[in-house]
Parts: structure tokens; C-alpha cells; sequence
């Protein structure tokens, strides 16, 4: 009864997630603006809460009460099934399958036939020894009896033509690795275009090693592929590891270099994702380091983070430009991306994290450095705990509509820190969403701390800012008309501040103060240097040592009260704030 309630509550959970995404365009390059207009404009009105809820059920499930080990019935409701980890070394083998130059000897032939080509028939665990040269290993279950187990000790192959492993017809296969074990894929052009390459489900798990290197993709799976505990080095001159259904990963060790996406899923039917439990993933890829999307008008899909470590450069890295004719981004979706208690170093060309839908991230930690935005969603940003590093960006945080609830979160901008509701992005060529209309997007900081180094604008919401809580530094551009806090220009937009403290410096051009709530804040035409230490006579002892230079200042907190005069002093220079007769005062006209 435990697994079948585990079952429904997983299912439940994915309809959850299955909240119908409209596609943000094919997976790898092209021009996508199109299709984000008009994804946009169909989930403006949707909540980030389903798919935050979804995602928690989702691994709360997957788990068993008692050991904490992933289980599931036969039927895969969960992430990972029985058969996924279970170590079949110990067992007796069904027959052995010895390589030898350019044959391979299978010792039961009623389970299947010798020669260049090796066909397993039927279900089993098959040990695979030797060294061979254009030798396939086919299997071809065609009544797909149950799990086939390749124990691959130690094993060589090299193959010119044909994938070295190829599965034609299964209900599952695991390749478990025992040692270290290469394949080496060398065809100039196939239509089964990988070292590995299946068509019903695989997984690949054991104590040892599969390294790959391939002319073409390194691991393609039809279906669901799933990598548990190996190591999995994969070297390949198109994708490193593609598959239709899903990427599953736990407790593997993932080494992929390629030409073009490192991890790619995408499928026609919209319900593509990936899922990163444990373990680790260094991915060095041409085009997008992961990729997650599909061919179809919908999309359902998602990636999840849940834990781990993953490093990711693509494109060259933060320090190239990012290419007009290809898709370089660090881990990109077509629908949510969700990022739990896991450390991602990611150095990309394009977005760092890029969402075609909403973006969530509740813990982990967080390294981004992009030659584009360090996060884009193309709807709803949440960043609820964790810390976020975006160490370089053009801009920082951009969304529809950005809250943040918590965790400690740095930016640095060459143009707007954080960025709402759209806007000029002339460094992006990526449309702004025709629903991103100026008074509808919105930046709610409710908690955590958060610090901007911005060129342009610190805070930029085409729509209103609402600060209720937090502690909020910001650092805009030292000159020109650009504003360290910036809302919208509709008579719907405000900006408000109800607690929390800000401090905003930058220039004095385009200066803007809070314009709404019930906590005080002072706008002042105060001048500093950078290294000037700014400090606020309120008694809350806050001082800040500006980086930068200034023009103006903008600070609430709630030590400041209506009715009072405060002193303001950048350096060796100082200014009033006055709060007799407001709760807003200003000695610059603000914009």
C-alpha cells in the first residue's frame, strides 16, 4: 500500500508540474523571439506556487519512509525503479559475452548470436569482457521480457560504423560498469548517431566507468535515460548525452565536453525533463550546457535541481560574446526551472539560467557569470533562500516579475542589476514579451539580503517596486540618466517601501525616491568617492564603504521616524534628511 500511495502522490505531483507551458521554440539554436512572445502572452496570469508545491511532492515522494532510498512499482511512477540501482555483479550471470578483436562470442546461444554483431534476445544479466574493433552489441528483446543487464568489466570498444551498444528493442536495459570501460565511436554520419544509442529506456550505474568519445552525440536514449553512481566521461563532437523522455540523475559523476549541447532532452510531445538528484556534473559545451525543450505548440517539462554540484561553461565561457546564429546558455528551459540545495558554477556566452517559463530557487549555492543575463525567466523569478553570486552580467536578475523572500544575493551589471517587466536590452537579442507591458510587472523584495553593482539602472521595474523587508544595498551607475531605484512610468506604478532597510547610491540625473508605504526615506543630493564610508545618525549604527562614486543618496530604515531630522555623512561631506512634514523627503527633484 506505502508504494502504490507513493505512486498516486507522484503522479499527482507531475500534473502539478504539468501546467500547460507554451513552447519557447525549438531545442538548440535559432531565433526563439517569436515563440516567447507568444508563450508569454498565454501565461502571464499563472502562479509560480503549482510548480514550486509540485516539485516538493515530487521529491518527497520519490522517497522511501524507512531507508531514504529512491523506490517505485514497475510502472516508474517515482524517479528511479528497483532495477535502476540493484547490483547484479554478485549474481549468477545468464551467459558471458567475451570480445576478441572483431567478434564477440556470446556463451548461451539461445539468448542470442555471435560475430561483429552480438544480439541478445531475450532478458538477463549478460558480463561483457575484452577488447573488440567494430563489434555491436544489439539488443533485441522483441517481446521486451524484462530488464537486460550488461555488466561491462573492463571493456574496449571501437567502433567506425555502428553504435557500440545499440538497443532496439527492451524494456530496459542497465549498462553496469565494473572498472573502467571506453567506447570509441568514429562514424562520419548515421542515423543511429551515437557510441550508445537506444530506443526503449536505459540506465547506466555501477561502481566503475564509461568513457566515450564519438564523432557524433556521445549517449542518445528514445526514451528515459538514467545515470546512478558511475563515473560517465563523455566526449563528443555533436551532443554529449541526448535523450527524448528524460535525464534522471543520482549520485553519478558526469565529465561531458561537446560540440554542441552538452545535455539535451527534447521530445514532440512536450513532457520533457531532467532531474538532478545527487552527484556531479562538469559540462563543457559549444551550444547550451543543459538543455531542456521540445519540438511541440506545449510544453510540460522542467528541470529540477535538487542537489549536487554542477559546472557548466558554454560558448567559450562569460568571456566571449555570445553568438547571433547559435544558443549558449549555461542550463536552459522551455517551461520552469526549480534549484534546490545544490552549488552551480556556471560560465556561459548567453543566459546563465534561462526559463521559458518560471525560475525558483529556495536553497544551494550559486556561481553566475554570463555575457547575458545571469538569470532570465521569461514569467515569474523567485528566489526564496540560497545564495546567488551573479559575478558578472549585462543584466543581473531579469523577469515578468521578480520575489524575493529570502537569501543572500549579489549582482554585478554592466547594465541594470535586477530588471522587471522587460524593457531596452539592446546587448539581447531575445524580443521582450508583448505581455510585458510597463504596469503590470512587479519587484517584491519581502527578505534576505541583497547587494547591486549596476552600469545602468540598480533597480529597474517597468512596473512598481515593493520593499517590505530585507536589507537592500544597491550601487547604480555613477553618471548619467540612469537611477539607482527605477519604477515604472504609468500612474499604476509606484515604488513603497513598508520595512526593511536600502541604502541606493549613483547619480543624481535620474534620481528617484520611495514614493509609497508607511517607512521613511530620504532622497539627498549627497556627493561621494569611492572608498567614502556612508553613515546614517539614527541609531541603527548602519555605515557602507561606497565602491564607486556618487551623486546621490537614497536611504530608509526603520530607525528613521516622521517627525524627525537625520544626518547623512558620505565622507567629509554630510546632508539633512528632514521628515517633519513627510515621509518621503527629498532635496533633489526626483524623477
Amino acid at each position: 500500500m506505502k508504494t502504490t500511495l507513493k505512486v498516486i502522490s507522484v503522479i499527482i505531483a507531475l500534473l502539478l508540474l504539468a501546467l500547460p507551458l507554451a513552447s519557447c521554440g525549438k531545442s538548440g539554436d535559432g531565433d526563439e523571439s517569436a515563440a516567447s512572445n507568444n508563450k508569454s502572452e498565454q501565461r502571464s496570469d499563472v502562479s509560480n506556487d503549482g510548480f514550486a508545491t509540485a516539485a516538493a511532492e515530487e521529491e518527497s515522494a520519490a522517497q522511501n519512509d524507512d531507508t531514504g532510498e529512491i523506490v517505485t512499482d514497475d510502472d516508474g511512477g517515482a524517479m528511479f525503479a528497483d532495477g535502476d540501482r540493484k547490483d547484479v555483479t554478485k549474481e549468477s550471470f545468464d551467459a558471458t559475452i567475451i570480445l576478441a578483436g572483431s567478434q564477440g562470442t556470446i556463451s548461451d546461444t539461445t539468448r542470442g548470436t555471435s560475430g561483429s554483431e552480438v544480439k541478445i534476445t531475450s532478458k538477463g544479466v549478460y558480463h561483457v569482457v575484452g577488447t573488440s574493433e567494430n563489434v555491436t552489441i544489439r539488443i533485441a528483446d522483441e517481446n521486451e521480457s524484462g530488464n537486460v543487464y550488461l555488466i561491462l568489466d573492463n571493456v574496449t570498444m571501437t567502433n567506425t560504423s555502428v553504435p557500440c551498444v545499440y538497443v532496439e528493442h527492451a524494456d530496459k536495459v542497465i549498462l553496469q560498469c565494473v572498472g573502467a570501460n571506453t567506447m570509441t565511436f568514429g562514424a562520419d554520419d548515421a542515423d543511429l548517431d551515437g557510441a550508445v544509442y537506444a530506443k526503449d529506456d536505459l540506465t547506466v550505474n555501477g561502481s566503475g566507468s564509461l568513457e566515450i568519445d564519438s564523432t557524433l552525440n556521445g549517449i542518445v536514449a528514445k526514451n528515459d535515460l538514467k545515470l546512478l553512481d558511475a563515473t560517465v566521461d563523455v566526449d563528443a563532437k555533436a551532443v554529449g548525452i541526448k535523450a527524448d523522455d528524460s535525464v534522471r540523475v543520482s549520485g553519478a559523476a558526469l565529465i561531458v565536453k561537446s560540440g554542441r549541447d552538452g545535455i539535451q532532452v527534447n521530445n514532440s510531445d512536450g513532457d520533457s525533463f531532467l532531474y538532478f538528484e545527487s552527484g556531479s556534473a562538469t559540462v563543457t559545451a559549444g551550444y547550451d550546457g543543459i538543455d531542456v525543450g521540445t519540438d511541440a505548440d506545449a510544453f510540460y517539462g522542467y528541470i529540477s535541481i535538487l542537489g549536487g554540484t554542477m559546472n557548466v561553461t558554454s560558448g567559450g565561457g562569460s568571456e566571449n560574446p555570445k553568438s547571433s546564429d547559435t544558443s549558449q546558455k549555461g542550463i536552459k528551459c522551455d517551461g520552469s526551472i526549480i534549484i534546490g540545495d545544490a552549488e552551480l558554477n556556471i560560465s556561459s556566452a548567453d543566459d546563465a539560467v534561462s526559463s521559458g517559463y518560471n525560475v525558483e530557487i529556495n536553497g544551494g549555492a550559486a556561481t553566475l557569470s554570463s555575457s547575458d543575463d545571469g538569470v532570465h525567466s521569461e514569467n515569474i523569478l523567485t528566489i526564496s533562500g540560497g545564495v546567488v553570486s551573479v559575478m558578472k552580467s549585462y543584466e543581473g536578475l531579469e523577469a515578468y516579475e521578480i520575489n524575493i523572500t529570502g537569501g543572500d544575493i549579489s549582482i554585478n551589471a554592466s547594465d541594470d542589476g535586477i530588471n522587471v517587466g522587460g524593457g531596452s536590452d539592446s546587448s539581447s537579442d531575445e524580443a521582450v514579451p508583448s505581455s510585458w507591458s510597463s504596469a503590470n510587472g512587479a519587484l517584491t523584495i519581502s527578505g534576505g539580503t541583497l547587494y547591486v553593482n549596476a552600469n545602468g539602472d540598480g533597480l529597474d521595474s517597468n512596473g512598481s517596486i515593493e520593499i517590505t523587508d530585507g536589507f537592500v544595498i544597491i550601487e547604480g551607475a555613477s553618471g548619467g540618466k540612469n537611477s539607482a531605484i527605477d519604477k515604472g512610468d504609468s500612474n499604476d506604478s509606484v515604488a513603497s517601501i513598508t520595512g526593511g532597510t536600502v541604502l541606493a547610491i549613483g547619480s543624481s540625473e535620474a534620481a528617484r525616491n520611495f514614493d509609497a508605504g508607511t517607512q521613511c526615506s530620504a532622497l539627498l543630493g549627497l556627493s561621494g568617492s569611492k572608498g567614502d564610508e556612508i553613515s546614517v545618525g539614527d541609531g541603527s549604527g548602519f555605515t557602507f564603504t561606497a565602491t564607486k562614486s556618487f551623486s546621490c543618496v537614497v536611504y530608509s530604515s526603520p530607525s528613521l521616524s516622521q517627525g524627525s531630522k537625520y544626518t547623512v555623512t558620505a565622507g567629509k561631506s554630510s546632508a539633512q534628511a528632514d521628515f517633519s512634514s513627510t515621509l518621503f523627503y527629498s532635496d533633489l527633484k526626483s524623477e
